[in-house]
């Protein structure tokens, strides 16, 4: 990869070490909730509270990063990951729990969606040529991805913990939280090390106190409100709500847990590389929507499965599509936006998502509580397909530069 600046080198070292630790966090916290006694809803409302949170602190970095300084705002954001991280474990208190985890950047869905997420994209989209784009975001996707298997793996080193020692479940979960919090320090140190390029480009020659979308605010606005209705549909189908409903539904322990969640990240980072592969032939939009459709189809259909051994086939067959729209979505996005602009779309459509997320993990808690355990999966699957349905009526006219090279080219084929 000698066609990579070094300051893309050291975001995938950030993404790699931050979704290992996200890998953890999501398989266990809401079992960590509940060990510590608090009901569904209260669980509901902790994860409601995370995603707000992140929501917030993207919103920050969207409206001042490029003023502030990239670099400067990669450390604060990661500094409050390790105050969040070491404070969580620490407090029983339902109204701490909630402030703490808003604060801590945990991530619910398996894959790293904080603020940080936001600021990563324009510095690697600066950091490869045009042609190389959606191959790099592949890369970004499928290391952070195989991070986080590894990372869903090491969740169930609490119950490893208890086994072979005379430590209480409980203490043994609040290791993996310092856990988090130590990978937080390492992180900071790499965000650090970035260097002047990695900061944002100036507008007209200067820079503003907030970055506000003019250029491409049309495309940034759409592409933002239906990133949260997707979003509002992935809300019900977080990794974390899956691991509490295979808990709920089958009575899998974490240990198992921890292996279904391994393979499903691991099958989930290997098809971001036939997303580019798929995507040069079929276009970026078309291979966001028709890889993304029968991935949402298999989510609903998990929810009538009566066996458990055909629910975790069904799961993993999922992931093999159900983030092939991500490096995608994230290349198009660079490409159709002004370079300018590219920090405020990052922000926006992450912020979209997040915005999107934070009723749905509350309202699964509701379903949980009235023994409705399997509607979040309805319900998620099928607003994810209106949303591909959607964005293709939006956006297929709307063509990436290479794309639009490409069309004349493959036009004169087909003529000859």
């Amino acid at each position: 990869m000698g066609w990579l600046a070094p300051d893309g080198r050291l975001i995938l070292l950030t993404t790699s070490l931050r979704s290992f630790a996200v890998g953890f966090i999501s398989v266990m916290l809401a079992l960590y909730l509940r060990e510590t006694g608090l009901d569904p809803v209260r669980v509901g409302a902790v994860l409601a509270a995370v995603l707000a949170g992140n929501a917030f602190f993207t919103t920050l970095a969207s409206l001042f990063a490029d003023h502030f300084g990239r670099k400067r705002s990669f450390a604060s954001l990661s500094l409050l990951t390790i105050i969040g991280g070491a404070l969580f474990p620490l407090t029983d208190s339902f109204v701490l729990l909630l402030l703490v985890g808003g604060m801590a950047g945990f991530g619910l869905g398996g894959k790293d969606r904080a603020a940080q997420s936001s600021l990563e994209q324009p510095v690697l989209a600066r950091s490869a040529p045009a042609e190389r784009r959606t191959m790099l975001f592949a890369y970004y996707n499928v290391i952070g991805g195989l991070a986080s298997a590894v990372g869903a793996l090491s969740s169930g080193t609490p119950a490893i913990l208890q086994q072979f020692t005379d430590i209480e479940i409980l203490d043994a979960y609040r290791v993996m939280f310092f856990v988090y919090a130590a990978v937080g320090a390492v992180v900071t140190v790499v965000y650090l090390r970035l260097s002047p390029a990695a900061e944002a480009p100036a507008a007209d020659g200067r820079r503003v106190g907030i970055t506000l979308p003019r250029r491409s605010k049309g495309i940034i606005y759409r592409l933002s409100v239906l990133g949260a209705m997707d979003s509002f549909g992935g809300g019900f189908m977080f990794q974390t709500f899956l691991a509490w409903w295979f808990s709920l539904r089958y009575d899998l322990s974490l240990e198992s847990l921890a292996g279904v969640f391994f393979a499903a990240n691991i099958i989930s980072s290997f098809s971001a590389i036939l997303a580019a592969w798929l995507a040069k032939r079929i276009g970026l939009i078309n291979t966001m929507v028709w890889t993304h459709i029968p991935a949402n189809l298999l989510v609903v259909a998990m929810a009538f499965s009566p066996f458990v051994w055909l629910t975790v086939a069904m799961l993993l067959l999922r992931e093999s599509m159900s983030q092939m729209d991500v490096p995608t979505r994230q290349s198009y996005t660079m490409a159709v936006v002004a370079p300018e602009e590219h920090t405020v779309a990052a922000g926006m459509s992450t912020l979209g998502r997040q915005g999107g997320q934070m009723p749905a993990p509350y309202i699964s808690g509701l379903l949980v509580a009235a023994s409705l355990t399997s509607a979040p999966l309805i319900f998620g699957g099928l607003i994810k397909i209106v949303y591909d349905l959607l964005l293709w009526q939006q956006f297929r006219n709307v063509r990436p530069p290479e794309e639009q090279r490409q069309r004349p080219a493959r036009a004169l084929d087909a003529e000859r």
